[in-house]
């Protein structure tokens, strides 16, 4: 018995399919994206910054 074969994939909302599963798509992708982005924003902003470090003032004996 031969199996049928899909012949193409249609992005969008049509009336016999629901746009839910667009969505989704979309969404995991956009997810993804963010994720990926999102340390190389703070990268990016921690190296523009240069933070002045003063040495450590010591501390004062404390008596035993």
């Amino acid at each position: 018995m031969r199996r049928g074969r899909i012949l193409a994939i249609k992005w969008g909302m049509n009336p016999n399919s629901s746009s839910l599963g667009v969505d989704v798509t979309f969404l995991l992708v956009g997810a993804t994206v963010l994720a990926a982005v999102t340390p190389v924003i703070g990268a990016l902003l921690r190296w523009r910054r240069s933070v002045a470090v003063e040495p450590a003032a010591p501390r004062p004996e404390e008596p035993a």
